[in-house]
């Protein structure tokens, strides 16, 4: 199979970072069964990443769609590079559109108080916010170019504990990820009327690995809904902001089955 350049599909084209497991992945399986080629990147998992481009040539096939798929390497703790790439991306567009752009890719790590270093903070901002502010700005042009109903979309991702709560041993993580909320606001007006934003805020979506039993049982004794998310419900709302939310732009929607309500 070749590599395309910029792949496309019936519906047009999507970058998802960090789609080589987890809601990376079914966010790219979600769009690629709406017709969207694809454009994934990921750190360190590249084998991974090409499960999904097979994956996601399947699921487009069964769903009539024809769709071309690319992998690529991206660490988004170096914002330069981050913003090359995005350079790159834009380039190998020429005319055609990017249609929607979704900042999934992130580091959840722990950071213990006293410990804390400027270069923690530096690397959580770069990763969260830094990295995907310069992406999305080399890539506006092509963006505004889509013709998808509303135009095309920008979707980014918080975390609902960084919305109003404090979570102890996370302070670079949760700095970073309340400064997306900020970011999707500031650029739905950067880049109105063109260009839509949003802003998903999961509570948990699928457990981290090795994730204590007791801690489980306290979050899900507080969540309404009684359980933990699952990737393809986070995607199925990355699908619905991409192609149905058309007159909604730099707001955040937290899918965390209420728990932001205790």
């Amino acid at each position: 199979m070749s590599i395309p350049e910029f792949p496309t599909g019936s519906r047009g084209t999507a970058l998802v970072t960090g789609a080589s497991h987890r809601v990376g992945r079914a966010i790219a399986l979600e769009l690629a069964r709406q017709g969207f080629g694809l454009l994934l990147t990921y750190r360190t998992r590249p084998d991974d990443c090409g499960e999904t481009a097979r994956l996601a040539i399947v699921e487009a096939a069964a769903a009539g769609h024809r769709i071309e798929v690319r992998c690529d390497p991206l660490d988004l703790a170096d914002a330069s590079a981050a913003a090359a790439y995005a350079g790159r991306v834009a380039a190998a567009a020429g005319d055609r559109p990017i249609d929607a752009v979704v900042h999934n890719a992130s580091a959840y790590e722990p950071h213990g108080f006293g410990a804390i270093t400027a270069d923690d903070l530096g690397r959580m901002h770069r990763i969260e916010v830094v990295s995907p502010l310069l992406m999305t700005q080399a890539l506006a042009p092509t963006l505004a170019r889509s013709a998808l109903a509303g135009g095309g979309a920008v979707v980014l991702f918080s975390d609902v504990y960084a919305l109003g709560r404090a979570r102890a041993g996370f302070t670079p993580y949760m700095l970073a990820k309340a400064a997306v909320a900020t970011l999707a606001r500031q650029l739905a007006v950067e880049l109105a009327p063109a260009v839509r934003v949003h802003c998903v805020a999961p509570g948990v979506v699928m457990w981290p690995p090795d994730f204590p039993d007791e801690t489980k049982r306290v979050i899900l004794a507080r969540t309404p809904l009684g359980r933990a998310g699952t990737p393809e419900e986070a995607a199925r709302l990355v699908r619905f902001l991409v192609l149905e939310a058309t007159f909604s732009t730099g707001d955040t929607i937290a899918i965390d089955g209420g728990r932001a309500l205790r």
